[in-house]
């Protein structure tokens, strides 16, 4: 069984070999696309790691858009199965080793566990990496795209892959992460219906403390009940629980939680909402702190965004 690795960089010389020289042997394949590299991270790829690199101009409007790369780099890797990564992104060679293992008899696509660190916070959250080729699986979405709706209009079964994770640092500057909030702005304009961009940038205000600017954001992505985007219409109430929390609103917390709960229900079954072990003890320690008026305790997790 064939395994390959699909990446887009730009400018990625400095961390090139801790991603790749402890696991490159380990791939059949490796295909980058290279979205302008002004640096030697194209002759890396190439010399040192044999990966076919493939050039890609980003969109001349927002250079920060890789959602065309990544699936160019998709396209063109031949594997049975695929990894994503990125280059600020790293796994161990231990867990390709059980990777390989897993694939041989499993089902079409697995989520792994994303292992963020911001400052000294460390805490866990799922990604839809490792999936079999020529399901038709493509990323969608401008900000923070990923191929999860692809999965769910195909009818993809994915489930979790324990004991496998890919470590991220979230503490690295990074151009697109400064952009990020305008550019959420401006497709939130753009594409009022994509609840992705809503919920993102309702999370960004919250944790910049403007809770004036995120509760419309959060409140519209509750109140869409968007079947394409449970979880974050999900992640929505919990934040949108949490400020009404901090306002001592306690009839606005039930009302809130009685709706996630409902919507919890309805789509337990969605493979997102299934691998995402936070959500229903959440919810329980939440309903129960509002229910004792132990409003302070009502807090959200945290997101790796």
């Amino acid at each position: 069984m064939q395994i390959g690795l699909s990446m887009v960089v730009k400018n990625e010389q400095q961390r090139l070999d801790t991603c790749l020289s402890g696991i490159h042997d380990l791939f059949d394949e490796i295909v980058v696309v290279d979205t302008g590299s002004t640096d030697a991270t194209v002759d890396i790829l190439r010399k040192t790691y044999g990966a076919q690199v493939i050039s890609v101009e980003p969109p001349k409007d927002d250079p920060y858009v890789i959602t065309d790369a990544r699936n160019v780099s998709l396209k063109n890797n031949q594997a049975d199965w695929i990894l994503v990564l990125d280059a600020d992104e790293c796994i161990s060679r231990e867990d390709v080793q059980t990777i390989r293992n897993a694939v041989s008899d499993g089902p079409d696509a697995y989520f792994v566990t994303w292992r963020n660190t911001r400052g000294s916070s460390v805490f866990d959250d799922y990604k839809l990496a490792l999936f079999k080729n020529g399901l038709g699986l493509s990323f969608e979405g401008l900000v923070h795209s990923n191929p999860q709706r692809s999965a769910r209009r195909a009818g993809i079964e994915a489930v979790s892959l324990p004991g496998v994770a890919i470590r991220h640092c979230l503490s690295h500057p990074n151009a697109g992460r400064t952009a990020r909030q305008a550019r959420l702005e401006r497709y939130v304009a753009a594409y009022p219906n994509w609840w992705r961009y809503q919920w993102f940038l309702g999370y960004t205000h919250y944790c910049n403390g403007d809770f004036e600017s995120a509760v419309p954001l959060l409140r519209d992505t509750c109140n869409s009940l968007c079947p394409d985007f449970p979880v974050e219409c999900l992640n929505a109430h919990f934040v949108l629980a949490d400020i009404n929390a901090r306002k001592g609103i306690k009839d606005k917390c039930s009302r809130i939680m009685r709706q996630a709960v409902s919507f919890y229900d309805a789509f337990r079954d969605d493979f997102e909402v299934r691998v995402n072990q936070s959500m229903l003890p959440w919810m329980e320690k939440a309903i129960d702190a509002i229910d004792r008026d132990n409003l302070q305790e009502v807090r959200s997790y945290e997101f790796a965004y």
